[in-house]
């Protein structure tokens, strides 16, 4: 199954001749049920995931209740990125948003991973410079945007992912209610 990421990879860094077979070892896939835990608060972030089919997503409890933070499409990565890298108790869950084929890769295998092969340092600048713009983008866009518009804005950049988030999920990331989030929906309809 890392065929997929061998050709992100390819994709994102010209001239990546690695054999596929000698990166592989580093990786284990899994197939995940809707809604299974892979990542729970509190627990040590020793993991991080490439999505090959399906969509994960990253949220926190905040009363009972989860407030999501981000997606991860197929070809995203998604870890806690907070705890991650020094492997203290994350301070996000991350859950499959439905059935889902993903890679996984220790923190382990990873550093092993950049050592061993340099050229993936590249590659993975390449996902966290886009990662983290994008987090740039949606903290400025929430502070500067009404939620009609952010909604519209995301309808219109995302029509497939706003198709396969379930009302719920994506009310919680917008930061409204689903009452607020269906009038959206029917003023964008009508």
């Amino acid at each position: 199954m890392i065929e997929q990421l061998y050709r992100h990879i390819q994709k994102l860094v010209s001239g990546f001749t690695i054999e596929q077979e000698k990166i592989a070892l580093f990786f284990e896939t899994k197939t995940v049920k809707k809604e299974e835990l892979l990542l729970s608060e509190k627990e040590i972030c020793d993991t991080i995931y490439f999505v090959n089919k399906g969509c994960l997503y990253l949220f926190y409890e905040n009363n009972k209740e989860k407030q999501v933070v981000h997606f991860a499409l197929e070809n995203w990565w998604i870890t806690d990125y907070k705890t991650f890298p020094d492997g203290k108790p994350a301070v996000y869950s991350i859950a499959a948003m439905e059935n889902s084929e993903i890679i996984c890769m220790s923190r382990k295998n990873y550093e092993t991973l950049l050592l061993q092969f340099p050229l993936l340092a590249l590659y993975f600048n390449k996902i966290h410079e886009r990662a983290y713009g994008a987090a740039l983008f949606k903290q400025k866009t929430f502070a500067t945007v009404a939620k009609e518009d952010f909604y519209r804005y995301f309808r219109n950049t995302y029509p497939e992912l706003i198709k396969r988030i379930p009302d719920p999920v994506f009310a919680s990331y917008m930061g409204v209610s689903l009452e607020i989030l269906k009038t959206f929906q029917d003023m964008y309809i009508s």
